[in-house]
């Protein structure tokens, strides 16, 4: 029977390949079209070899020769979809990458299972970067990634909504055509990076403490404060950048996160009002589906940001806006908060676990905090409360207010306290 699912029942498996019989070195997974990418991945091999790991390849190609049996074959990687190479050949080209990239993910997520590979390294032009960018997101954190390509930084076309959170990705300077002193120097790197990587990683602990997620931006003072009260209780705190990335998301749904202070809800704030950070559809639902508690708050409330090299459009012109590095802030108006609190509300309906909404009334970053800040706007908190109570209907959410700015320490005290009484 075949490891894997929808493989059609090749007698080919793990046990052939010799795969968990290495008595030492990583075990070190390259993905390439070896009808394009042969040469480069015999010498990735040769150079994982010397450095005493166990080097496998996994050819993903469609069409064209194989100079050399690889240790997944195309064959095996068509079966792992369901279906033939010879019918994945038969649908247009595109079709065909992706097909091989879904049998692809299936065969490495079985391994992953099974603790069979240690990092993966994939090398390729546009096709095997697409490839790439099409299984590195649904694979999980503990395994190391990286991609060789030879369009890492090409303009437009590979943005942060392609990429996984936790993977590297390297620019080959020159077109990976074969071997030659340019590209022998970008294969000996990329074989560095992944064994060191796959080398350095962590080892199993005994007795870790839980995780608590804190989300926040820069212009919030409360991660501090909350990070030393969740050392004090036990907790391991971890902080996200709230812009987009989909990180905090993705490591709760592979369950690394026991508890969530969500309390920046800046993604929320930029899907309403067409701003630049994306991630907004998934905000607050990864630890709703998952049953975690959270803490919720609407941090970053205030504004929202366009890149200050377009051009501002004639509806914002009249609003307050600051420059910011590459960006420019754009205050937020009273009627998109209303609408960014009846999302919120939509959202916490779904949770299957206790939540909690806490609403500084104060303001909700430091460019909000007083007269002489730009952003400053008394009795937002009481319109987005209200807003709240009137649309949470679920029994497992508390809306509680707070009448302290967001970056107060008593703000940072009591968001802590109401989440660690939700995990105990």
């Amino acid at each position: 029977m075949s490891p894997y699912p929808g493989s059609g029942g090749t007698s080919t498996g793990l046990e052939r390949r010799g795969l968990g019989m290495y008595q030492r070195g990583k075990n070190i997974l390259i993905v390439a079209t070896l009808d394009t990418k042969s040469e480069e991945a015999l010498y990735l091999k040769e150079i994982i070899r010397t450095r005493e790991n166990n080097p496998l390849v996994m050819d993903v190609g469609i069409g064209g020769a194989v100079p050399f049996q690889p240790d997944f074959s195309r064959e095996e990687v068509a079966l792992a979809t369901g279906r033939r190479l010879e019918e994945i050949r038969t649908g247009t080209y595109w079709d065909g990458l992706a097909a091989m990239a879904r049998g692809a993910n299936s065969i490495i997520q079985n391994l992953v299972a099974k603790e069979k590979i240690d990092g993966l390294l994939f090398i390729g032009g546009g096709r095997g970067t697409s490839q790439a960018l099409m299984i590195m997101p649904e694979l999980p954190l503990k395994l190391p990634k990286l991609i060789l390509s030879t369009v890492a930084f090409v303009s437009g076309a590979i943005n942060t909504e392609k990429v996984s959170v936790d993977q590297a990705m390297m620019q080959s300077p020159a077109d990976l055509w074969g071997i030659n002193r340019i590209t022998r120097m970008s294969l000996q790197r990329a074989a560095g990076a992944i064994c060191g990587m796959a080398e350095e990683q962590e080892e199993k602990e005994v007795d870790r403490k839980p995780l608590v997620a804190i989300s926040a931006l820069g212009v919030h003072a409360y991660v501090n404060r909350c990070k030393s009260l969740l050392l004090e209780r036990g907790y391991e705190p971890v902080v996200f950048h709230s812009v987009g990335t989909g990180a905090l998301e993705k490591l709760i749904r592979q369950g690394y996160i026991s508890g969530s202070l969500d309390l920046s809800c800046y993604e929320l704030v930029n899907h309403v009002c067409g701003g630049i950070v994306k991630g907004g559809e998934e905000k607050f639902t990864a630890a709703c589906e998952k049953g975690i508690p959270q803490v919720i708050a609407s941090g970053a409330l205030d504004f929202f940001p366009l890149f200050a090299s377009d051009p501002l459009p004639a509806e914002l012109r009249e609003r307050t806006v600051i420059q910011h590095g590459l960006v420019n802030l754009i205050k937020t108006t009273p009627q998109e908060q209303e609408r960014i609190a009846t999302l919120m509300a939509e959202k916490i309906n779904k949770t299957g676990a206790p939540t909690v909404v806490l609403v500084p009334l104060k303001g909700f970053s430091k460019l909000d905090r007083g007269q002489e800040m730009p952003f400053y706007e008394p009795g937002a908190g009481r319109r987005f409360i209200g807003v709240l109570k009137e649309k949470v209907s679920n029994p497992l959410v508390e809306i509680q207010e707070i009448d302290v700015h967001i970056n107060d320490p008593v703000f940072a005290e009591r968001a802590t306290d109401l989440l660690l009484g939700k995990m105990i």
